[in-house]
């Protein structure tokens, strides 16, 4: 390379490129592929974005780059992949300029790297593409978008385009508290692990169907018997809409909680306790994205409210000594009990054979 102007810098002649087909343009940036093809001049980043073959050693017919290592396949003029599993060659700006030079811009950023990146996520969600969502990742923190907005924009994808709370959205949670434990660099790997599981529970998956509250705004003991009755005949929209209507009618994340909790106790153990936890998660996720989204996160936990099989209704629990019965009354003294320990002693007597 030689003479720069205007942030181009002059590669080879045009003949040499035409005699060769192919040349790699080195220097201060990534190298550059300039690739001569039906009497045009393309110029892409010759690393194969699925793991870094040179493309160079790829080969082009019809105005389709192919890389040798995988068969990964790209769109010359555009760098776009006909395999989504490869991702998108970055191109970079070519002229052919008098008396007959080819001239690159080296550079293969984006005008808007954030936004970039987070249409990259979305696209690397909803095909569950690994290799883009971790590339998606990397992109939007390096330029400076904040941990906790990539958990919401993955979360969001999630409630969106899966009927139900699911194992990723948990992962995503446990990984979003985390996050200010971590140090930098495992940070990255914990958000690229919890979107990955987001996009795979979501494959395949029909997406949520939206459902709206009801027009009247009924106080909230009110609202609280509705929901914790439809979740005794398992009448799933009828659930949803209450707890659509409570939150539509500005709900405290307290008030919120009380409301799903309460329904879901009425079972003894519901779903061996998945049930709890799930509702559990769910807030802890709103308070990592914000109550604001409750409308979206919160009915993904109502499925499994009003379908979750409690303790009592399995014969073993009843069987042949009525478990359900004994927790009841255990749960009594427990109420009883002073709550704390007189002179901050802790208490061992769990530790006594």
């Amino acid at each position: 390379m030689d003479t720069q102007t205007s942030g181009f810098v002059r590669a080879c002649s045009l003949d040499e490129l035409k005699a060769k087909g192919r040349l790699v343009v080195h220097g201060r940036h990534p190298p550059i592929l300039l690739v001569y093809d039906q009497g045009r001049v393309f110029a892409l980043d010759n690393r194969c974005p699925h793991m870094g073959f040179p493309l160079e050693r790829g080969s082009v017919a019809d105005g389709i780059l192919t890389c040798h290592w995988h068969h990964a396949r790209f769109d010359l003029a555009s760098g776009c992949t006909f395999d989504l599993w490869a991702d998108d060659v970055p191109t970079c700006p070519v002229e052919v300029r008098e008396p007959g030079e080819v001239w690159v811009k080296p550079v293969f950023g984006h005008a808007d790297p954030a936004g970039h990146w987070r249409r990259r996520l979305q696209e690397g969600l909803a095909h569950s593409l690994d290799l883009v969502i971790a590339k998606a990742v990397r992109g939007q923190l390096a330029a400076g978008v904040p941990a906790s907005e990539i958990i919401r924009q993955v979360a969001l994808f999630g409630f969106r385009n899966r009927d139900g709370w699911g194992a990723g959205l948990t992962i995503l949670t446990a990984f979003g508290n985390l996050l200010p434990e971590l140090p930098e660099e495992e940070t990255y790997l914990a958000l690229f692990h919890g979107a990955r599981r987001v996009a795979a529970d979501c494959e395949g998956q029909p997406p949520r169907r939206g459902r709206t509250p009801l027009a009247s705004q009924p106080d909230l003991a009110m609202l609280k018997r509705w929901l914790r009755h439809w979740t005794k005949v398992r009448h799933r929209e009828a659930a949803e809409r209450t707890l659509l209507t409570a939150i539509a009618g500005g709900t405290s994340p307290a008030a919120l909680a009380d409301l799903l909790v309460s329904a879901a106790t009425d079972r003894v153990y519901a779903d061996g306790g998945h049930l709890l936890d799930f509702i559990n998660k769910a807030c802890e996720c709103l308070d990592l994205i914000g109550w604001e989204h409750a409308s979206a996160v919160l009915p993904s936990v109502v499925g499994q409210l009003v379908s979750a099989q409690g303790a009592e209704e399995a014969t073993a629990w009843r069987h042949p000594i009525d478990l359900v019965a004994l927790c009841e009354q255990a749960a009594q003294e427990i109420r009883g009990l002073p709550v704390g320990v007189d002179g901050g002693e802790p208490w061992s007597e769990h530790a006594r054979v």
